[in-house]
């Protein structure tokens, strides 16, 4: 039997979570990573079940992730089907086959850009340098593979001694993200690096670093304690550390942001050189000038461009006189840039279409390079509307607000499917989310008896609220005090239990089978279930109530735990309590098509239950109904088979009163 280790949904979201979204969401998975079970074909029904709801709670509290809500999302809605696959032992082992197969699959090509890395730098270093092993980690990351699998590969090789280490690409990312991120806050294009942030060109001295990161320091202590002052404060320990100390300090971050220049150019390189086999004047221009904008130097800029046509193994052309039209199509391409860092894609369509129109044989990489960034972030634009479009519709209006805000960052000027601008949906998403806050405020504030009532009714106003669903978490639902099933003279067993002091539940009723496993009958909101699938010829099952509400569950109240029954609580376990009135002259009448019709007398507001014996003596139940008559298509020919009818209400049952007595 395979042994799984203890959950750990921190663990779980950097593990599984980080690797699914960097690999494009949930239709790149199997359903056995997404809840975290090895593909065996061992594993117990009880074991998977237990993991399955972990992962469901865990991704609960991660439905308003900043970074993973929209994954989360995605899992959330998709939960029943794939959960079914790996709940059933049969169809489980059979999708563990077809997984072990796909990963081993998988696997063999992950490898392979790793390798290709390697390969290169071998060839040329004759090992590899040590200041180029965190970069090989990070390639290994885009194909998924953990840093372990990457120095599987890397003892292969001699790792060469490094010369100084530089600022780590982690260090780089947290950098990149923080700019971002102030981007985002501010409504302006990110800076490019921390030199930008301070308003500063990358030949600043080491005194105008440290004057302008007071004056930055000046200006956080007067922002509002909120996110923006948060971010500004965290680049301001960047700037401290990886510029401030002096002049030394910038060339290394320099250094540093040359490194991420170089993955961001070195695609648009390869281009370039495809058709001429050389770094043509025109597009090392281009090339520099991206460079520039992305904060580099111009000798930093010269030399990185020239590294990256060394290693393509290319020559690069000196600097050419400008076309006599290049400024017809240079300068459309550089608003098209700008737009689109400004998050106006639509612009940059019409003057990436302006630029096409007079881009001559050497110019047509560059604007066919800005053209694909334009046509990327259009697209996802597009799928960000609907989505945005889809969650606004259900009413899941945090959602809503955050691909909202993303879009009015990117594609402000992209209209919805069916035309909406962006601020005027923004504007209603935030209105409905201050609703709820306000109704969540006063739930929290009302009687603790209504607290979950209330809570329950902003999530289905707003669905997904994370301060509704976190308050509601925190409310226990109470089990049913007892439960208590008996055997009626017909062979069904009447399942009864107290009805939980939570409002508005619905109940999990499941029966133990001879070889001690679980099956769930069914989900009622009433105190009573009818099993009349119950084995015959043995004790009465044991049978499981537990309670359930708005995701939440509680512990469950089983039938055989005789200390939590009272005798005033409980009702007797030898037979049925009485029941409301019984119905009357009951009567079965074969009809011409071959049916028969089943009909009887009753009063009140009562549900009937209509049952027949068969021809080798046992009963079938035929229906259930609140009318006085019920047809069986089902009886067999021959003569009419007896019938038995009873009426139940509020979780009582009534005698059954049998057909033409």
């Amino acid at each position: 039997m395979t042994d799984l280790a203890p959950f750990d949904p921190n663990d779980y979201r950097k593990r599984v979570l980080a690797a699914v979204e960097k690999r494009g969401g949930p239709d790149a998975s199997d359903p056995f990573e997404l809840y975290d079970l090895p593909p065996a074909d061992d594993l117990d029904d009880a074991v998977v079940a237990e993991r399955i709801g972990q992962v469901w709670a865990a991704w609960q509290r991660q439905r308003d992730h900043p970074k993973y809500r929209v994954l989360v999302g995605l899992l959330v809605r998709q939960h029943a089907e794939r959960s079914a696959e790996l709940l059933d032992a049969g169809r489980r082992r059979v999708a563990a086959a077809r997984v072990r197969a796909q990963r081993e699959q998988r696997d063999s090509a992950r490898y392979e850009l790793l390798d290709a890395a390697i390969r290169r730098l071998v060839q040329r270093h004759r090992g590899i340098p040590a200041d180029k092993v965190e970069g090989l980690y990070e390639v290994g990351a885009l194909a998924g593979l953990s840093r372990a699998e990457v120095d599987v590969r890397l003892r292969r090789h001699r790792v060469l001694q490094a010369g100084r280490p530089g600022i780590g690409a982690e260090r780089r990312r947290q950098v990149r993200a923080l700019l971002d991120e102030f981007g985002r806050l501010t409504g302006d294009p990110a800076p490019p690096t921390l030199l930008s942030l301070l308003g500063l060109g990358p030949d600043a001295t080491a005194e105008q670093v440290r004057t302008m990161a007071g004056a930055w320091r000046s200006r956080a202590r007067e922002l509002p304690p909120e996110r923006l002052r948060a971010v500004v404060d965290e680049l301001l320990v960047h700037v401290s550390e990886l510029i401030e100390p002096g002049r030394e300090a910038v060339d290394a971050y320099l250094d540093a942001v040359a490194a991420d220049v170089a993955e961001h150019l070195r695609p648009r390189v390869r281009a370039a050189v495809l058709v001429e086999d050389r770094l043509v004047a025109e597009d090392r221009e281009h090339l520099m000038e991206e460079a520039l904008e992305l904060g580099l130097d111009r000798p930093r800029a010269a030399a990185m461009i020239a590294a990256l046509a060394e290693e393509l193994g290319v020559g690069v052309d000196g600097p050419a006189p400008v076309p006599p039209r290049a400024q017809e199509w240079e300068e459309p391409l550089k608003g098209a840039r700008a737009a689109l860092r400004a998050g106006r894609p639509v612009e940059a369509q019409r003057l990436v279409r302006v630029a096409e129109q007079h881009a001559r044989d050497g110019g047509r990489t560059q604007v066919r390079a800005v053209a694909d960034e334009v046509a990327a972030v259009v697209a996802a634009a597009e799928t960000r509307w609907r989505a945005a479009a889809a969650a606004r519709d259900a009413r899941r209006w945090n959602e809503a607000v955050n691909l909202l805000d993303e879009l009015r960052r990117t594609a402000a000027d992209i209209p919805g499917p069916r035309g909406e601008a962006v601020d005027d949906l923004l504007r209603e998403a935030r209105a409905a989310l201050e609703r709820a806050d306000r109704a969540v405020a006063a739930a929290l504030a009302g009687p603790v008896a209504e607290r979950a009532r209330a809570l329950s009714a902003v999530l289905a106003d707003c669905p997904g609220h994370p301060g509704a669903t976190s308050a509601l978490a925190q409310i226990p639902v109470a089990a049913p005090a007892w439960v208590s099933a008996a055997r009626d003279a017909r062979g069904d067993v009447l399942v009864l239990w107290a009805a939980s002091t939570t409002p508005e539940v619905v109940y999990r009723v499941s029966r133990q089978g001879p070889d001690g496993r679980w099956q769930v009958l069914g989900r009622t909101d009433t105190t009573s279930l009818d099993d009349g699938g119950a084995p015959f010829g043995v004790e009465v099952p044991v049978y499981a109530v537990v309670a359930m509400h708005a995701g939440r569950a509680s512990a469950e109240t089983r039938s055989d735990a005789a200390a939590a029954v009272t005798p005033c609580a409980a009702p007797p376990v030898a037979a049925p309590v009485a029941g409301p009135e019984p119905p009357r002259d009951v009567r079965a009448v074969r009809m011409a098509d071959g049916t028969v019709r089943v009909s009887w007398t009753g009063s009140g507001d009562v549900e009937y239950r209509v049952r027949s014996v068969t021809p080798d003596g046992r009963w079938r139940v035929v229906g259930r109904t609140r009318a006085l008559s019920i047809e069986d298509g089902g009886a067999a020919a021959g003569p009419v088979p007896g019938y038995a009818v009873s009426a139940a209400a509020d979780g009582e049952r009534s005698a059954e009163i049998h057909s033409n007595e």
